[in-house]
């Protein structure tokens, strides 16, 4: 597997990422652990972690995988901290206390001293700016987190923290998680800008639109396909409209033209795009893990991309 560096830091992460969104829920500790040691086999490190994945349970699963025997010096733990389930309801709170209190909860979970990459999972409006992003940088400084991020954040507050952490000679950004595909390329133009001024490195959430990519709903909803389940049916229902089909028909022309799979196709594009560091894998068993590793993922021919960016533009 192919290791990039995130953004201008010295961090590498490998270019396919394990999500673990399902976790405890929808993916059992088997398949789990399973997708972890293939990952690892693989070349590849970065696995992306909340308390709020798997309804609270995805955080317990990753423990118990640390603790049967995988080499901790051979992950990069990526969490996103200041959304949680607390009495079966999600919750916010990236206060001081709030954000501290879970990162040690986490590490206590998970039997480790730090993570790799801490990132505030969304913005906070009710908690003061300077409370939120000092108590961020703080978590590098204490030595309980090695870099800081950004996830499902907009552009213009992207840059406020950056310029904040810059001109404080703060720990700094170095990555930004945010939804990308060929069906969803709202951060285009404005996100992107912001991560080529500060040097941020961009990893992929829902790089194949939920499945949606894959092909599988062209024509029908498989009944085991996130579609058909109620908990995960609104992470792909965007993507069923008129248009979102009429692109993956593009999606795939150019995928039997290549003689690829429309998620080959797919995912090497988005790793074609500028500043792409991973892409995290939603896939919620290990047989699904698998195919995807065994993708080819090679550049795309250029006139293919240009192609798909101006039918997806």
């Amino acid at each position: 597997m192919k290791n990039n560096k995130v953004g201008t830091s010295g961090l590498r992460v490998g270019h396919i990422g394990l999500g673990t969104l399902t976790w405890g829920r929808d993916t059992e500790y088997d398949d789990a652990a399973r997708m972890t040691q293939a990952l690892i086999d693989a070349g590849g490190n970065l696995i992306d972690i909340s308390p709020l994945y798997g309804e609270g349970l995805a955080v317990g699963v990753l423990g118990k995988i640390l603790s049967g025997g995988v080499r901790r010096e051979e992950m990069t733990i990526s969490v996103h901290l200041g959304l949680g389930v607390k009495n079966g309801r999600v919750c916010q709170d990236a206060s001081r206390s709030g954000l501290i209190s879970a990162l040690d909860q986490l590490l206590l979970d998970l039997g480790t001293d730090h993570v790799e990459i801490v990132s505030l999972a969304a913005p906070d409006n009710d908690v003061p700016f300077h409370e939120l992003v000092d108590t961020l940088a703080a978590l590098v400084t204490s030595g309980k987190a090695r870099y800081l991020g950004l996830a499902n954040h907009p552009a213009w507050e992207i840059a406020r923290i950056s310029q904040y952490l810059t001109d404080m000679h703060l720990p700094e950004l170095t990555s930004v998680n945010a939804d990308y595909s060929l069906l969803n390329r709202t951060i285009d133009d404005d996100v992107t800008a912001v991560a080529d001024t500060f040097g941020l490195g961009i990893i992929a959430q829902s790089p194949l639109a939920g499945g949606v990519l894959t092909g599988k709903y062209r024509s029908t909803i498989p009944a085991t396909s996130r579609a058909a389940t109620e908990h995960l049916s609104a992470t792909v229902d965007r993507y069923l409209d008129s248009d979102s089909r009429r692109l993956v028909e593009a999606v795939v022309k150019a995928a039997d033209g290549l003689g690829r799979t429309p998620s080959d196709v797919s995912l090497a594009w988005l790793l074609g795009r500028p500043h792409v560091a991973s892409l995290l894998s939603g896939a919620r068993t290990a047989a699904q893990f698998d195919q995807l590793l065994a993708l080819d993922l090679t550049p795309l021919p250029g006139q293919v991309s240009d192609v798909l960016d101006e039918v997806t533009a």
